[in-house]
């Protein structure tokens, strides 16, 4: 019941672009081949006006063009639907412009370093550091160690009574040469000057790690006695 002293009306609310276009083209009971056919406008551009996808228009010389042939070509009033565009496509920029600002804004506030991001990011590196050390180890234990000799060489002859014995191996191993043991240093480094006896001598270089592994060299040095010359 309506009061009295109040007409009922009816609220309409304003076309779109798009609608009207829609509308105009159903009531003329075409579809947008045959609308195509007849402006010679491409199917495309006519289906993007009427959905108001802007972004898939040409210049807007040529939507203007598109438009007033298309306006006249459904029966509605060319400078109205032109101003209808422009009008629509400024709202658009600028809801578009105010949709990329706040998307902007949001991503510099979401790189906002916290007191609480850095202690996240120090307890994650402190945690992959561990997981990388506990690796290194295992696989320090459960390989042969490391034993590289520098002297004495394969089948090496000398005259001299002493020789130097010199290396590098892993740091913590227990090295032996011929089973009397050798210091290591922080680096691995070893040396250690032994005595020859005439002839053949043989040495053998261990090194055994915390895991029992060990890894031998064996070298074979000939000791000659100088002659004395006649």
């Amino acid at each position: 019941m309506v009061a009295a002293g109040f007409s009922k009306r009816l609220i309409r609310t304003a076309l779109t672009l798009g609608e009207k276009l829609r509308r105009a083209r159903k009531r003329k009971g075409v579809d947008l081949i045959e609308a195509e056919l007849s402006t010679k406008i491409r199917a495309k551009y006519l289906e993007a006006l009427e959905n108001e996808d802007f972004d898939l228009l040409p210049n807007d010389v040529y939507v203007k063009g598109f438009l007033t042939t298309y306006a006249q070509y459904l029966g509605l009033p060319p400078e109205k639907i032109v101003k209808l565009y422009r009008q629509q496509k400024t709202t658009s920029k600028t809801k578009d412009d105010a949709t990329f600002i706040a998307t902007k804004a949001l991503k510099e506030k979401s790189l906002v370093i916290t007191p609480k991001l850095v202690v996240i990011t120090l307890g994650i590196l402190f945690c992959i550091s561990a997981v990388i050390y506990i690796v290194f180890q295992v696989l320090s234990f459960a390989s042969v160690p490391r034993l590289v000799i520098d002297t004495p060489t394969k089948d090496m002859v000398v005259e001299e009574e002493n020789i130097k014995v010199a290396g590098i191996t892993d740091p913590g191993v227990n090295l032996k040469v011929n089973k009397e043991p050798i210091t290591v240093d922080s680096n691995g480094k070893f040396e250690r000057e032994i005595t020859l006896q005439k002839g053949l001598n043989t040495i053998v270089i261990t090194a055994t790690n915390k895991a029992n592994k060990e890894a031998s060299r064996v070298f074979v040095v000939e000791r000659k006695i100088k002659t004395a010359k006649k």
